[in-house]
C-alpha cells in the first residue's frame, strides 16, 4: 500500500475551476473550501448553516452559500441550479454533509400504545441518501452543461474508516458502507465512458464540528486537523488520473486503499470466479436487455 505524497504543485489543477460542495460551512468542508478558494477556484456551498462571515465578504467573487437542507431534493436541486446560473457548469462535486450516529438499533422507543417506534434514519438520510442524490444531481447535470475544453469533471463522496472496518454506531456505519457502495456501483459505468470521474475521500479520526478535540481526553488515537484532509479531497479533484480509488487520510498522512487493497484482496481464488462481479453483472444484463428486445 503506497503511501501518496501531496504536493501544492499537485493542487494546482483545481485553479479557475467550478467546486459545488454540500456541508462546506465547517470541519473538513471548510477547510476544503478555504484550501479551494486560495488555489483560485470558485465554490458554492450548500449548507443548512451560514459560513464564517468572512469567508463571504472575503470572496464574494469567487464563494456563493447557499442554504441548503441536503435531505430535501428540491432544495439541492436549486443549489446546483444556482451553481449553473453563475458559472454555466460545475467542474467538481464534493459530496461531503454529514452527521453524527443519532439511532440506537438495540433499545427502541415505545408510543404511547407500548409499541416499538421506528429508529431514528436521520443519520442514513444526511450520509448516504443526500450522498446518493448529491451525486446522482452531479451526474445529470455535468452530462446537460459540460466542462469547457474537454476537462474531466469529477464527483468526490465523503466515506470514512467505517466504510471499511467495524464500528459500533450502525446507523452510521451502515451509511458510510453505503458510500463505498455508491462508489463501486459508479466507478464501472462513469469514466471513461463518461467524462465524469467518481472517488471517495476517507477521513480517520478528524477534529470537526461532530467531534471535538475534548471528546478524545484519555483516548489513544492519532487525531489530525480537517487541513490534511481537505488536501486530500482537492486531490481528489485536481488529479485526473484518479478514478473508483477511495484515499484514505490518517495521521496526516495518505494511501489509496480501493484499489491497492481492498480489490486486490478478492482474489479469483477467493471468489471462486475468473470474471470480476462487474463483468458477470455486465455480460448478464446484456443477455437479459438482449432477449428484452
Amino acid at each position: 500500500m503506497a503511501e501518496i505524497t501531496i504536493n501544492d504543485a499537485d493542487l494546482q489543477a483545481v485553479k479557475g475551476k467550478v467546486v459545488l460542495m454540500t456541508g462546506g460551512s465547517s470541519g473538513i468542508g471548510l477547510a476544503t473550501t478555504t484550501l479551494l478558494l486560495s488555489l483560485g477556484a470558485k465554490v458554492i456551498n450548500g449548507d443548512m448553516n451560514p459560513p464564517p462571515s468572512q469567508l463571504d465578504s472575503e470572496s464574494a467573487d469567487s464563494y456563493k452559500y447557499v442554504r441548503t437542507n441536503v435531505t430535501i431534493w428540491p432544495e439541492l436541486v436549486t443549489l446546483f441550479k444556482a451553481a449553473l446560473d453563475l458559472h454555466g457548469h460545475i467542474d467538481h462535486v464534493f459530496a461531503n454533509a454529514g452527521m453524527r450516529p443519532v439511532a440506537n438499533y438495540l433499545a427502541l422507543d415505545e408510543d404511547t400504545n407500548g409499541d416499538p417506534t421506528e429508529p431514528n434514519h436521520m443519520t442514513l438520510d444526511v450520509n448516504l441518501k443526500a450522498v446518493v442524490n448529491t451525486a446522482c444531481l452531479g451526474l445529470h447535470y455535468m452530462q446537460k452543461h459540460p466542462a469547457p475544453k474537454d476537462s474531466v469533471q469529477s464527483i468526490t463522496l465523503t466515506g470514512s474508516t467505517s466504510s471499511i472496518y467495524r464500528f459500533r454506531a450502525a446507523d452510521y456505519g451502515l451509511s458510510k458502507h453505503g458510500v463505498l457502495g455508491l462508489l463501486r456501483g459508479l466507478a464501472p459505468v462513469t469514466y471513461p465512458d463518461l467524462p465524469i470521474r467518481v472517488n471517495v475521500l476517507c477521513p480517520s479520526w478528524t477534529v470537526t464540528g461532530l467531534t471535538d478535540e475534548s471528546n478524545y481526553r484519555g483516548v489513544k488515537v492519532n487525531l489530525q486537523s480537517a487541513e490534511p484532509v481537505a488536501r486530500a479531497a482537492v486531490l481528489l479533484m485536481a488529479d485526473e488520473s484518479r478514478h473508483g480509488q477511495m484515499v484514505l487520510s490518517a495521521a496526516n498522512k495518505y494511501r489509496e486503499i480501493e484499489e491497492a487493497v481492498l480489490l486486490k484482496a478478492m482474489t479469483p481464488e477467493i471468489r471462486g470466479q475468473e470474471l470480476t462481479e462487474d463483468e458477470i453483472c455486465a455480460a448478464v444484463a446484456a443477455n437479459i436487455f438482449g432477449q428484452a428486445q
